[in-house]
């Protein structure tokens, strides 16, 4: 029994969704269709890592009962906010009257002497070398990229670990773009950063982080570790207040507003070119403290995330849910030892190997939720133990999730995963936990991001990574293949249609998604490389693959298909670029994913640069 899925172009988030920015959010449009076509009208829906809870809202919404898991309280907590919210108006009648509370006690940090209202403060970070010197950056010896100690001559660290102290060089009110370096207020400004009160218990919210050096995470890194005083003492202060509030709604969805202000006011966030380019985000993916870096005013950020929390909420009650949702913070495994439900789909997106440690990251929110999970609950790869024991413990916990699916899902239920990663030890951790706990692949395909940064449609090179899709159902007399045939000639048509040449990040993908299509056996995934360079050259310069001669024959190209579909949607006028090449995906599939770089290069006699649009031209390249 096949399932055709079909071409799903992604939405981008609706408010709901834009509470919280937390990690890998899938698009709801996606995962709404993939519920509605796999599960039957009243049915259940199992998500054992929900994450930001958008397969429990989506579910619901259609009438099918759900349930969700997670370790994570952060996740947790906006699931609950997502299927459960509380009442509007007494929600912005409580934070209000809290908001205003601390502004009326600590609003003047983040006033100048002359009264006007600070957005950002800029910082530099001040180090300590080995030798005992403390060093400004503007003293330390230039060696090419390298800054040296001017007292022993020591490489310099300007970095969280190594930060002795930090100066302030510039100051940014509201409403003004200009950068305020005068000498007074940069002192004024010191000295308030470092305000505390000795009223707050910061104990409370101030946990200790595992150290993880892939993520920068060392030894003795803390919650407070990431914040000035100042900052530190306003966030728990909005804490203390939230966590009085006596309705269980209203207090979650306050924590979840202050959650999603806390790294937008911690010292994650770079200053960039004065502030003239580019928007405050922490977008390193790791614990990184710029050199110079913001302190965010966080009544700035708490008062925009409040309309933004309001208008999740109107979101919510405009599409409310149609059946039960219900969330647990705990181990899935645990949790589903202890209950006999059968789900007609189980949705899993499990840690893509060492790709996240989303709950390490998610530290930094959980501290004001006071839970601190163990690290050990979170199955991903982490360099926090012996990587060896770690991928070994990875594939372990996906082989019991799998056992454990099999006992939890109905007879024509559905296994729907979402999964990413170019590392061949995460996909075969996978697929083996699958195919020994007997499910076999159904239906796989690639889902486009429904947002596309500016630079990857400028760059006519540009490329990137989203998720693949695929159903599983439980059969338990299917054994997986051994025939790799199947699998070499897909490859050398999809190379043919591309005139002899793939890049390495489409030959990739596709080598998978053909690999769990056919249900090869995961035993022979260790061929990879040895599949591959029989059927091709490697230019590592260009990345490319270029096929062998052998293997060379006539096919439709990819580039005529391309230019027909769009002259086809060009004569109804122009259209954009991104548009364009959803609609021309769709009518390419037996070609296999067609990348963003090659859609442009195809069609870049039809790409208007300026507005990047697709216009209507005579086509030259070919007699269509």
């Amino acid at each position: 029994m096949k399932f055709d899925i079909g071409f799903i172009s992604a939405d981008t988030h609706t408010p709901d969704y834009l509470m919280h920015k937390y990690w890998a959010r899938k698009p709801h449009n996606v995962i709404s269709e993939c519920i509605r076509k796999l599960t039957p009208d009243n049915g259940i829906v199992l998500d054992p890592f929900c994450g930001s809870g958008v397969t429990l809202r989506e579910g619901a919404i259609l009438g099918r009962t759900c349930y969700g898991y997670d370790v994570n309280p952060a996740a947790v907590l906006i699931t609950s906010v997502l299927i459960d919210p509380p009442l509007k108006n007494e929600f912005i009648e409580i934070f209000t009257s809290i908001y205003n509370k601390i502004y009326s006690k600590y609003g003047f940090l983040y006033l100048t002497e002359n009264g006007k209202n600070i957005k950002y403060i800029s910082h530099k970070i001040i180090t300590k070398c080995s030798c005992g010197e403390v060093v400004k950056q503007n003293e330390a010896i230039k060696n090419g990229k390298k800054l040296l100690c001017p007292k022993c001559n020591s490489i310099l660290r300007y970095n969280l670990e190594s930060m002795y102290d930090t100066e302030i060089f510039g100051v940014t009110i509201e409403n003004d773009k200009k950068l305020l370096v005068d000498e007074n207020e940069l002192i004024n400004q010191k000295r308030l950063s470092e305000y505390t009160d000795r009223d707050i218990d910061y104990s409370i919210y101030d946990f200790k982080f595992p150290a993880n050096r892939r993520i920068l995470a060392f030894d003795g890194i803390r919650t407070s570790s990431f914040f000035t005083k100042r900052n530190f003492t306003i966030l728990c202060a909005f804490a203390d207040e939230i966590w009085k509030i006596q309705d269980e709604k209203i207090r979650n969805c306050s924590l979840l507003l202050l959650n999603a202000s806390v790294a937008q006011c911690s010292r994650l966030i770079a200053h960039r070119n004065n502030l003239s380019t580019g928007g405050p985000a922490w977008s390193v993916p790791g614990f990184w403290i710029p050199q110079e870096h913001l302190e965010t005013n966080p009544f700035v950020h708490i008062k925009a995330r409040l309309n933004k929390i309001i208008k999740g909420i109107d979101y919510i009650n405009m599409k409310p849910r149609k059946a039960s949702a219900t969330v647990v913070m705990g181990d899935s495994l645990k949790l589903l030892s202890e209950t006999d439900v059968k789900a007609d789909l189980i949705f899993l997106d499990p840690p893509y190997g060492d790709s996240v440690p989303y709950t390490e990251f998610s530290n930094i929110w959980n501290s004001f939720l006071k839970k601190i999970p163990s690290s050990d609950d979170d199955i991903s790869v982490s360099d926090r133990i012996d990587k060896n024991e770690s991928w070994r413990k990875y594939s372990q916990k996906l082989d019991q999730f799998m056992k454990c699916f099999s006992q939890h899902i109905t007879k024509n239920g559905k296994l729907l995963i979402t999964f990413n990663n170019n590392d061949m030890k995460a996909w075969k951790a996978l697929i083996s936990a699958l195919q020994d706990n007997h499910f076999v692949c159904k239906s796989v395909f690639y889902q486009i991001p429904a947002v596309i940064s500016s630079k990857a449609q400028m760059s006519i090179k540009s490329s990137y990574i989203s998720d693949i899709y695929s159903v599983f159902m439980y059969e338990k007399d299917t054994i997986p293949s051994d025939d790799l045939l199947s699998l070499k000639e897909y490859l050398i048509y999809i190379t043919n249609a591309r005139e002899g040449v793939i890049s390495k990040t489409v030959l990739d993908r596709e080598f998978i998604i053909t690999w769990l299509k056919k249900n090869i056996n995961h035993n022979l995934l260790e061929e990879k490389d040895k599949i591959i360079n029989e059927l091709f050259i490697y230019s590592k310069n260009d990345n490319i693959y270029l096929l062998k001669k052998e293997h060379i024959k006539k096919v439709e190209l990819l580039k005529k298909r391309v230019i027909k579909q769009v002259n086809r949607i060009v004569n109804n006028g122009s259209i954009s670029l991104l548009d364009c090449y959803r609609q021309v995906c769709k009518e390419c599939l037996e070609f296999g994913t067609l990348e963003l770089s090659e859609f442009k290069l195809f069609a870049t006699d039809y790409i208007d640069e300026s507005q990047q649009k697709i216009v209507s031209i005579k086509p030259t390249l070919f007699d269509l």
